[in-house]
């Protein structure tokens, strides 16, 4: 649908619209974005040097960063409100954001990484559960900084690789374990085990793998990849044998997956390539389920946001789903809507209450509201949902592709 298209269904089936609760013009497009641990603030990295910090209240400048010369990858708050950042300058940095002031600036090591003019790039970053740790990937290799028992004190650091190609993705699971995924398959490191034990799982795929996530037990770990599919590796304990290992390869999307992201229970799994997304039932063994984007709400059950190049911001309530014919997937209609003009969306966080946050290629940085207070099940969602599903229907080739989102 075009943006006419969906206002239009959107006022026949009674969508709500996304509250906007401000919207800041920044100089560049945001290129990610980071939440403080209690909501307050969010850091912008762009293609600048300087980090702006927002006030989330009033959408207002609260601090500016210094950053990293050349433009800012990644960012990630830490304990203490202290902010990590990765960037196009060879180094990764930690700030005290009150005073505005860099606490460290700590060199990042690099094997086949970009060059810059700075020095190299340096991306992908991701905070660690309890915000003592940060991970980042410059080339094939991979960086973990530790923070020390006090602010001034040196993070210590550990450099895992190199691995069989430039990484692609990083993301530690809620165990406080990393994930890397590249050309050539995903490295799981799990640091529960002793130091003389093999920490390094490394599962060979072979296409490229562009991004992962964990299971919080464990069972699963699933990627993205280039080749249009999704690949599962399921870990299944046998009473004798200890653990098999299970590989699924799952299509039916239109370009690339790009995003596959777990909801907190780990029950849903939510994946985006092309035109063709789609959020999966790992409940039981994995089935395709409905077409969506990711990016799950952190305190909701099953509450998902969407977007992407064409501005749209759309919100779903994925446990409010109708089968759109027997043996196909189920499909979901939005619970709310957001709409831009078009502007893309180029960084989008779900914070906590029912609030978002979307950064976009105009440069403009914008704050939302969700305006249901409750599961869209309560309401007089099933006639909408009925009618979604009866407009699906009448489209044979989008239910034929999304039968093959099945294992």
């Amino acid at each position: 649908m075009n943006q006419d298209e969906l206002e239009a269904f959107a006022n026949e089936h009674h969508i709500p619209s996304l509250t906007q609760l401000w919207a800041v013009e920044l100089e560049e497009a945001p290129v990610c974005m980071g939440l403080s641990p209690k909501g307050q603030l969010l850091a912008v990295g762009t293609v600048d040097d300087a980090i702006p910090v927002l006030d989330v209240a009033s959408g207002k400048v609260a601090h500016t960063l210094a950053g990293h010369d050349g433009g800012t990858n990644g960012l990630a708050f830490l304990s203490g409100n202290s902010l990590a950042s990765v960037g196009e300058d060879g180094s990764a940095r930690v700030w005290n954001v009150a005073r505005a002031a860099c606490l460290h600036q700590l060199p990042v090591d690099a094997d086949g990484a970009d060059r810059t003019g700075s020095g190299h790039s340096v991306g992908h970053l991701t905070g660690a559960p309890g915000a003592k740790s940060f991970a980042c990937s410059a080339g094939r290799l991979v960086t973990i900084f530790t923070l020390g028992a006090s602010p001034q004190q040196q993070p210590s650091r550990r450099v895992l690789g190199p691995l069989d190609s430039t990484v692609e993705s990083l993301r530690f699971d809620r165990r406080g374990n990393l994930l890397a995924t590249y050309n050539g398959g995903v490295s799981y490191w799990n640091f529960e085990r002793r130091e003389e034990d093999k920490q390094e799982l490394g599962l060979p795929h072979s296409g490229a793998c562009l991004c992962g996530d964990v299971t919080p037990g464990l069972d699963y770990i699933v990627a993205g990849c280039h080749d249009s599919t999704v690949h599962i590796y399921h870990f299944r304990q046998q009473r004798k044998s200890g653990v098999e290992l299970q590989e699924m390869t799952c299509g039916g999307y239109d370009g690339k997956v790009t995003a596959v992201d777990f909801n907190p229970k780990g029950d849903r799994m939510a994946s985006a390539g092309g035109d063709k997304n789609t959020v999966w039932d790992f409940s039981g063994s994995p089935t395709g389920t409905l077409p969506t984007l990711t990016a799950w709400q952190p305190d909701g059950e099953g509450w998902l946001a969407t977007a992407g190049k064409d501005g749209r911001l759309l919100v779903y309530d994925v446990e409010a789903k109708l089968p759109m014919r027997k043996g196909m997937p189920f499909i979901c209609q939005p619970g709310a809507l957001g709409l831009t003009d078009g502007d893309e969306v180029t960084a989008l966080v779900f914070a906590r209450d029912g609030i978002l946050y979307t950064g976009h290629i105009s440069g403009m940085v914008r704050r939302w509201e969700l305006p249901l207070a409750g599961s869209s099940e309560d309401g007089d969602e099933a006639p909408q949902l009925q009618a979604a599903a009866a407009a699906q229907q009448q489209q044979p080739s989008q239910a034929t592709a999304a039968e093959t989102e099945r294992p």
